[in-house]
């Protein structure tokens, strides 16, 4: 048997070794990168911010009472990390002097995450929501098809949001602001078409994980009918596309009661 120097030997074990150690290094990290990224796709959707569906601005009212009303909303937000989120909320809000509305929420969101990338977990969501009109105009397009009782309303909103062990032993927060563009036609049923661009961000928070503060883009749309059943009663259905790979689709549906004077 031929002579080998032992530090020949301890060559190849010492490649071998260090390959091992930077295999070992770096899938963990791989590991954890990407389940950052999927936990940051779930708490997208689990505030009312991103779990429940867009509703239109309030049509302008008498400048002369104060409006209560009650709200109940249900969602269904379906990831591209293979995430089903189903929410159903219920709220209260108060429109002061016929113009602009302030809201909270509460409800409670079902997560199945059988077949998806990441965990989560059924959970309770909460939220506050004001609503501002900034202006109100005429008929603007809908003149073209003679209907002059339609109007133009650009508003502004700031919502919060906050769902506690949306993962686990993790929290999600979330800020958004958005202008909302809304344009009611007809006269004794107003069908009302809106879209709401705007920035949302996940933000950190106690119990939240190690996360960093991010902005996401977002467009909220939809169609509602108001003044059903006694003035009061408004219906519609929004869809919402927050702007980050892997965030899917939000669909869902508004019924709002507001008591008439």
């Amino acid at each position: 048997m031929p002579f080998m120097d032992p530090s020949a030997r301890a060559a190849p074990r010492s490649a071998l070794l260090l390959l091992a150690l930077a295999c070992g290094l770096s899938s963990p990290r791989e590991a954890r990168a990407q389940s950052d990224d999927e936990a940051r796709i779930i708490r997208l959707g689990a505030t009312p911010i991103g779990a429940l569906p867009p509703i239109a601005m309030p049509m302008p009212a008498s400048r002369n009472h104060n409006y209560w009303g009650a709200r109940l909303q249900a969602g269904y937000r379906r990831d591209r990390a293979g995430a089903n989120l189903t929410a159903i909320a219920g709220g209260i809000d108060f429109q002061w002097l016929g113009g602009s509305v302030f809201g909270v929420t509460g409800g409670y969101q079902m997560g199945d995450c059988v077949d998806a990338a990441a965990a989560c977990t059924d959970h309770a969501l909460f939220g506050a929501r004001g609503r501002f009109n900034v202006m109100t105009g005429g008929p603007t397009l809908t003149a073209l098809i003679g209907d002059y009782s339609a109007n133009t309303t650009l508003g502004a909103e700031l919502g919060l949001g906050w769902a506690p062990d949306v993962l686990p032993e993790m929290d999600a927060c979330a800020v958004d602001f958005g202008v909302p563009i809304s344009i009611a036609m007809l006269q004794r049923i107003r069908v009302v078409t809106y879209v709401a661009p705007g920035v949302m961000w996940d933000i950190d928070c106690p119990g939240g994980g190690d996360h960093a503060t991010r902005a996401s883009w977002f467009t909220s749309l939809g169609i509602g009918v108001q003044q059903l059943g006694g003035r009061g009663l408004d219906v519609s259905i929004g869809y919402q596309k927050i702007f980050r790979e892997g965030s899917g689709d939000q669909f869902g549906v508004s019924i709002m009661y507001v008591r008439v004077p």
